[in-house]
């Protein structure tokens, strides 16, 4: 027998039996990755603070809980999304809003763009916002269809994370009001404390098409740092479901955000390696990836306000003298100023109002 969550059936009833203006989040992260978890966390804490009325409804590529093949499993998704929209389609209010969740689905592997511009055709006359988005495109095909999308909608919003994001959107969304904006979790940086003793290099190291340096190459880097205390993790957790991330999101969270603030220094390939970082107030260096994400994300980390909190680093070897400069220095503390969230995050939705 098909049957989806548990979750899934009750988002449908609040869709259904609820009377308040709804504020649904598109593709939100079903995954273990900490650092989507944590945009969500903060996109639902902005809706909080700026709609108090409306109700917060998650969607997304929903997948079933069975232990399917693939083809089922894929048949499966595909109804209890179209059975979503069917739902939305019944219920969906004028003043109701659309909100993509931020990341990386604006390139040609992920299908988060695929939600996006569904929502655009079905439901023309509701506002979209898009929160930020790396936007790295390269199939004509593919472009063409969503500049087409993006064209035909007059009620979208894109928020783009970089300037390269931010230019090839205006190259395909010439029509649509763009907005320049820093990942969202950046609004925890310079809200939190900590008292800890601190100690040793902390390695936040990806494993994924989008890695740069080999893991051999980070192993060696790691041994240069001798008998030092030092410990290489993944923001992206093994083995934790979905409903255990629901429950305790926010906890599961500053608990990683707390590991990185018992070390002198961070190194990371992550860019939300490099702003748990900066949450935690340790600093960072932050190596290349494979694309444009790492090297455009830490230029939004102006140098009067973070100073060498936050650094790039053009090689391994670049990384470790950096590291070094950092450790050798042990009086020192920093404490990161809350420069996103009053430059920002505070101030987006009156922009949003003027648009």
């Amino acid at each position: 027998m098909f049957y989806v969550s548990r979750c899934y059936w009750k988002r449908i009833f609040s869709i259904l039996f609820s009377a308040r203006n709804k504020v649904y989040v598109l593709c939100h992260p079903i995954h273990s990755n900490l650092g989507d978890q944590a945009q969500l966390m903060c996109t639902d804490k902005w809706i909080k603070e700026n709609y108090p009325s409306y109700q917060i409804i998650h969607l997304g590529y929903l997948k079933p809980t069975l232990n399917l093949s693939n083809n089922a499993r894929s048949l499966l998704t595909e109804f209890s999304y179209r059975l979503t929209l069917v739902v939305l389609k019944l219920k969906m209010k004028r003043n109701d809003i659309l909100l993509g969740h931020s990341g990386y689905f604006m390139v040609d592997h992920h299908n988060g763009w695929k939600m996006f511009t569904d929502m655009m055709g079905y439901f023309p006359n509701n506002r979209m916002l898009i929160f930020p988005q790396t936007i790295n495109f390269h199939t004509p095909i593919i472009q063409q269809f969503v500049s087409n999308c993006f064209a035909k909608n007059k009620n979208t919003i894109l928020l783009c994370r970089d300037k390269i994001s931010y230019k090839k959107a205006q190259e395909l969304f010439s029509s649509t009001p763009l907005l320049l904006y820093p990942d969202i979790v950046t609004s925890l940086i310079g809200t939190k404390s900590y008292n800890t003793e601190r100690e040793g290099v902390l390695f936040c190291m990806r494993d994924d098409i989008e890695t740069f340096y080999k893991e051999e190459e980070i192993d060696k880097l790691m041994g240069r740092f001798g008998s030092l205390r030092k410990e290489k993790v993944d923001t992206t957790l093994k083995g934790v479901p979905c409903e255990e991330l629901d429950k305790h999101r926010d906890e599961i969270i500053y608990g990683m955000i707390s590991k990185f603030a018992t070390y002198r220094v961070v190194i990371t390939d992550r860019y939300h390696g490099t702003i748990f970082s900066a949450i935690a107030n340790t600093p960072v260096i932050v190596l290349n990836s494979a694309d444009h994400k790492l090297s455009s994300g830490v230029k939004w980390f102006p140098e009067e306000e973070y100073h060498d909190a936050v650094q790039y680093a053009q090689s391994l070897n670049d990384a470790y003298l950096k590291a070094q400069a950092i450790l050798s220095q042990k009086d020192r503390t920093y404490k990161n100023p809350p420069y996103f969230r009053n430059q920002y995050w505070d101030k987006l939705k009156d922009i949003l109002d003027k648009k």
